[in-house]
């Protein structure tokens, strides 16, 4: 496996070479390697390249360099991008966020004018596989900004074809001393280059119906539902009262993803540990959730995010979701599947999560460098404006100090019945370590586990031995990379 390891480390510096050649454009190409894999820029790929490129990763590794390989090579970089684009284009899967966002930039710079430009996708897990083709297009040569989903962003920050380095707009992490930690770590390529910059956290909690569980379970109060679900133990005991005492005609929750979501994003336990997948977590979930299956506390053929997940709410035939901070929103998941009555109101439930999260990355075909700049700053790193746009949007925005003051101040969100979510949530968000778990593979990975849990649930006989089977099977089709035909086994290199 080391040699294996040392060859994947070479691949990677030399596409991450070819990458940079690839989008510096107008700089002075003549500067970098013409040659796939010419550390060295001598014109010859051979073993010295191999030698400057592990004499990088040890000065990396000991502390002794910590900028990029081509800053370590000296290589002239200089950047692609440009002023004087007629506008300032952002691409992303829906314009949920964008649209108030736009709103609120237009109302401090009036006279720049942002266009939003949908990638092709349907949805945040659909748009990484459809960002590749679209950025690949000739449409997207003019994007200058482009949003991307923490289960995918390492796939393109880590590539130069797609991402530039935030300090090309005079962005760095000195900007972002308030912001969460994990924001900032995600953010950063494999180099240490920062390329994305997120204008929110995103922790999550259980969203319940407070007419249902006051005639139900006998729970008038945030404090007394929280304490009736604070585990999983308890979260399945309520499930059982729950269902006896609507004959099991009210479910716990909406869906099986969401209990799926606070489950694994708690644990801090990576989809893929030394190139292995990681079964530990979905088998140990899939076992929790049998009862829930057997004793029908959930339905296991209803989806999240189709149209069914969306009416339960309303209809009145489930106890609550788990939503994340950007669901709460007007306009979002909270008053799409439950309504405008006010008579819901969230708690942490029965562990801390956080669920997704979005990061403004730069093309490398930017022409608005200006613009692009004044837009990131203002949702990234503008104590100001970000607690500005907070208060008008309700999204709980990437700023600690900013987070703090509302979560202590009157906000109140109509759709809670009046309850403020940031003082709820706010300590949620302290504790998030995304940086520590996410993988290149956690989208497919994580659509091929629901996959395989909906499909055994729905065959009547509910087994974890099935989920696991059914989930490998799935992940060797979504995820190849990862089941090579022919393992490498250690060899002495000498």
């Amino acid at each position: 496996m080391r040699v294996k390891k040392i060859l994947a480390a070479v691949m990677a510096v030399s596409l991450s070479i070819s990458g940079l050649a690839a989008v510096t454009g107008s700089a002075e190409a003549s500067a970098l390697p013409a040659v796939f894999g010419d550390a060295n820029n001598d014109g010859i790929v051979n073993t010295e390249d191999a030698a400057w490129i592990l004499k990088y990763a040890a000065d990396k590794g000991s502390g002794k360099f910590k900028g990029t390989f081509a800053e370590y090579m000296g290589y002239d970089a200089s950047s692609s991008i440009s002023d004087g684009g007629e506008k300032l284009v952002i691409a992303s899967w829906n314009d949920n966020d964008l649209k108030n966002m736009i709103e609120v930039f237009h109302e401090d710079y009036p006279d720049v004018t942002v266009e939003y430009i949908n990638c092709g996708a349907q949805s945040g897990g659909d748009a990484s596989v459809k960002y590749r083709s679209f950025l690949n297009s000739d449409e997207a040569k003019g994007v200058d900004l482009f949003i991307a989903e923490s289960g995918w962003i390492l796939d393109y920050i880590n590539d130069d074809n797609y991402s530039v380095p935030l300090s090309e707009l005079g962005i760095t992490k000195d900007d972002f001393t308030n912001a969460y930690d994990y924001t900032v770590d995600i953010g950063t390529d494999h180099n240490g280059v920062l390329k994305g910059a997120s204008w929110q956290a995103a922790p999550g909690g259980f969203c319940y119906n407070t007419t249902i569980a006051k005639d139900y379970l006998g729970i008038s109060s945030p404090e007394e539902m929280q304490a009736a679900i604070s585990d999983w133990d308890k979260f399945q005991a309520t499930a059982a009262k729950l269902s006896t005492a609507t004959d099991g005609d009210i479910k716990m929750t909406a869906s099986i993803d969401g209990m799926w979501q606070c489950y694994a994003t708690s644990t801090n336990a990576p989809w893929v540990i030394e190139d292995q997948i990681n079964t530990e977590t979905p088998r140990a979930f899939a076992e929790m959730l049998r009862p829930y299956i057997e004793e029908g506390y959930i339905n296991p053929y209803v989806s999240q995010w189709d149209a069914t997940w969306k009416t339960f709410g309303k209809e009145n035939k489930t106890l609550g979701y788990f939503f994340s901070t950007w669901c709460l929103t007007s306009g979002t998941q909270l008053e799409e599947c439950c309504g405008t009555d006010g008579n819901w109101n969230i708690v942490v439930g029965p562990q801390e999560y956080f669920w997704g999260g979005s990061w403004l990355c730069v093309s490398p075909n930017c022409d608005n460098k200006t613009e692009a700049a004044q837009f990131i700053k203002y949702f990234t790193s503008d104590a100001e404006s970000m607690e500005k746009y907070a208060l008008s949007s309700g999204d709980f925005v990437n700023n600690r100090t900013v987070m703090e003051k509302i979560a202590s101040g009157d906000y109140s969100n109509p759709l809670l019945g009046g309850q403020n979510q940031f003082s709820v949530l706010k300590d949620v968000a302290n504790n998030i370590k995304l940086n520590e778990i996410i993988t290149p593979y956690d989208e497919k990975l994580k659509l091929s586990l629901k996959y395989a849990l909906y499909s055994v649930a729905a065959g009547g006989d509910f087994s974890t031995d099935d989920v696991i089977s059914e989930f490998l099977v799935q992940a060797k089709e979504n995820v190849p990379a990862l089941f090579p035909e022919e393992e490498v086994t250690e060899t002495d290199a000498s």
